[in-house]
């Protein structure tokens, strides 16, 4: 059997032509030949057609003489049993909003009388129509069950898939809600979306191979050239397929041409990519923070497709080699966000200033997305830094903690950015600081060198405002070296404005997840070159990153074994045996009758109040299989009595070595350097 639209050929059971998606029309089969019966009766007829005509006529005038006699009673019960007939026909299908109609006709029908026929007609003709709307209701539950096991074979113009999908989804909804006649509207809608959705896949069927086709491959690898050519085999032998197009077959036999030539295509509109951060806390698991515009217009291209993205990491023999990327999502509304708001509550923020200020920090409050994850931190900073409250999801916390801020005496604004940096650093996913100030840092113990080392080495990118029309080039040098950028107040669309555009900015990022399958160490330098390539759009870029990976406190261990690990549990246990005055927490990571486990145990009773807040593994140097000197960096909140709570960073060498199967601290390898303390 053939389409009679296209003419292909159909399988046995085919509601849809595969190649041009008509409906399939059932063959009508002579009510005589539908069994054998029918058979037998026309050969009975053909035999009958041979004897006298003369039995013939006279029956025929009986039954003239007996219609004529019934005619009068007869003219009168036929309406009566059509009506029956065809509400008996309606009931057994068993769809409420017909079987309401009906029923709305019998009422009329029972105050009709007995000789009013022509309106008892059209009552009839009326039911007639309802018999007719509940069965195309009836076959139309059954095409759309066909036609959603079936959909994903549809499935390569993306664009138009989607409307269908949403099409025949409001369809299959009306119908299991028994909304009849509005099913069958959008059972229309649904078929002329898979008929557009057929057009679309034919023509991108067709852009795509005229691109195969044009591609110059002259200089291209010999694994290049083979997979070419055995990928457009694949696809000859799809496109000349007698029994219609298999579109799910082309869509991957397009994923695997892409995966080979991608080099090859010329994009029609060129990209600028960068990484901005990077997330290397679940390595070998990769998060790079990816920005994206398009080079003619500067705007971020949206919805860009997951299978154009590509990785390539350097191995040993500094050759790229391809890494599988596992998952790629727009921030926005998909990926958590964690922002360290700063603010300036130096004496010069009184007043006026501090009132807008705390104005424009709540409207940013009240726009950021939390229900997709985001998370806002609120610091301080005058004589000290002060954090007002840690990152939380709730919005009237930090609303409160923004209306409790006053001001008072200098700047610390550098000491302010490095604190806030750490906090946002030893945080998951996308990060980044966003600070205003009224004045130039007078007050703080670190300097700008040191927030932007600390900034890079994390990759978190620094936003500053600086309000009023003091000589920022320094923190403007600053927010650019980090990744940010530097706002001032008086710009044309205000303060507010640049909230939006700075948190805006940051949910346009592309995230790419890739798995680190090179063997290297967290602590291994990564070169990788990421990019993305389609008809669309293409560019890439080469970065060169260590994946430092600052862990807060109440994160989960990043080793599990090996010298690492003892130091991580040491550290993690560390503020305890300080608070409590007790050696117990970190006994069973020391060596005994080693040096540092006599110096810690006289160490946890000086009375000293400690709190790790975040630390880094930083490298691991074996001199033997026995013997290993870890590096850590390590942040703190201290406070010895009499002094000011401090927050301090140092960078701590142990030395650790196997003892009986178990790896055991021994000694410091060298003095503890202390990084920074910033009054708190």
């Amino acid at each position: 059997m053939k389409c009679k639209r296209c003419g292909k050929e159909l399988k046995p059971g085919d509601k849809f032509c595969m190649n041009c998606g008509a409906k399939v029309e059932k063959a009508e089969i002579p009510a005589g030949l539908k069994n054998d019966q029918g058979l037998k009766n026309i050969k009975q007829n053909t035999a009958a057609k041979k004897k006298s005509k003369i039995p013939v006529i006279a029956a025929v005038l009986a039954v003239i003489v007996l219609a004529a006699a019934a005619a009068a009673g007869g003219l009168l019960l036929l309406p009566e049993y059509q009506r029956q007939k065809v509400v008996s026909e309606i009931e057994k299908l068993q769809i409420p909003e017909y079987t309401e109609q009906a029923d709305s006709l019998e009422d009329q029908w029972r105050s009709t009388g007995i000789l009013d026929l022509s309106e008892k007609n059209d009552l009839i003709h009326e039911l007639k129509d309802i018999k007719t709307e509940a069965e195309n209701f009836q076959e139309c539950k059954e095409d759309v069950e066909h036609l959603e096991n079936e959909k994903e074979t549809y499935n390569l113009d993306e664009v138009k898939y989607s409307a269908y999908v949403e099409a025949l989804t409001a369809c299959e909804t009306a119908i299991n809600e028994d909304r009849a006649s509005e099913a069958l509207a959008l059972y229309d809608q649904a078929e002329q979306a898979r008929e557009d959705l057929i057009s679309a896949n034919d023509a991108y069927i067709q852009e795509r191979m005229e691109l195969y086709e044009s591609l110059d491959l002259e200089n291209a690898d010999a694994d290049v050239k083979a997979g070419y050519e055995e990928n457009m085999k694949t696809l000859d032998s799809l496109e000349s397929a007698e029994n219609g197009k298999d579109y799910a077959a082309f869509k991957e036999a397009f994923a695997k041409m892409d995966a080979t030539v991608y080099m090859y295509i010329e994009p029609e509109n060129p990209l600028s990519v960068s990484v901005q951060q990077v997330d290397a806390s679940d390595f070998p698991k990769v998060k790079l923070y990816l920005q994206i515009l398009n080079s003619d217009t500067g705007e971020v291209p949206e919805d860009l497709e997951s299978s154009f993205f590509y990785i390539n990491k350097k191995d040993a023999n500094a050759q790229y080699i391809k890494e599988t990327v596992t998952a790629v999502n727009q921030l926005n509304e998909q990926e958590a966000l964690k922002v360290d708001m700063v603010a300036d509550v130096s004496d010069s923020m009184s007043g006026s200033p501090m009132a807008e200020a705390q104005s424009i920090m709540k409207n940013f409050v009240n726009s950021v997305q939390f229900q997709a994850g985001d998370m806002v931190e609120m610091t301080a900073f005058s004589n000290g830094v002060y954090l007002e409250k840690e990152f939380t999801s709730d919005p009237d916390t930090l609303i409160a903690a923004i209306n409790d801020l006053h001001t008072d005496n200098m700047t610390s604004l550098y000491d302010a950015l490095y604190t806030a940096v750490g906090r946002a650093a030893s945080q998951t996913g996308a990060r980044c600081v966003i600070a205003f100030t009224d004045g130039l840092d007078n007050y703080s113990q670190c300097s700008a060198d040191d927030v932007i080392n600390l900034a890079n080495r994390y990759h978190i990118p620094v936003f500053i405002i600086g309000i009023g029309d003091a000589d920022y080039s320094g923190v403007k040098e600053l927010a650019e070296q980090t990744g940010g950028k530097y706002y001032n107040s008086q710009d044309v669309y205000g303060i507010e404005g640049i909230y939006d555009e700075i948190y805006r900015m940051e949910k346009e990022l592309y995230l790419l997840e890739y798995e680190d399958t090179s063997g290297a160490e967290i602590t291994d330098q990564a070169d990788i070159q990421v990019g993305y390539r389609s008809l669309e759009y293409g560019g890439e870029c080469e970065y060169v990153y260590t994946p430092n990976t600052l862990l807060s406190v109440d994160a989960d261990v990043l080793y599990t074994d090996g010298p690492e690990a003892v130091v991580e549990k040491y550290m993690k246990n560390f503020d305890d045996a300080m608070t409590n005055m007790d050696f117990s927490y970190i006994e069973d990571c020391l060596l005994p009758g080693s040096s540092i486990y006599e110096d810690q145990k006289a160490y946890v009773q000086r009375g000293i109040e400690e709190q790790l807040d975040s630390y880094e593994i930083v490298k691991a140097e074996y001199s033997d299989e026995n013997n290993c000197i870890v590096t850590t960096r390590e942040t703190y909140y201290v406070r010895v009595q009499g002094e000011p709570l401090q927050l301090m960073t140092q960078e701590c060498r142990y030395q650790v070595v196997k003892n009986g199967g178990d790896w055991k601290m021994s000694a410091f390898a060298g003095d503890i350097h202390v990084l920074s303390r910033i009054d708190q």
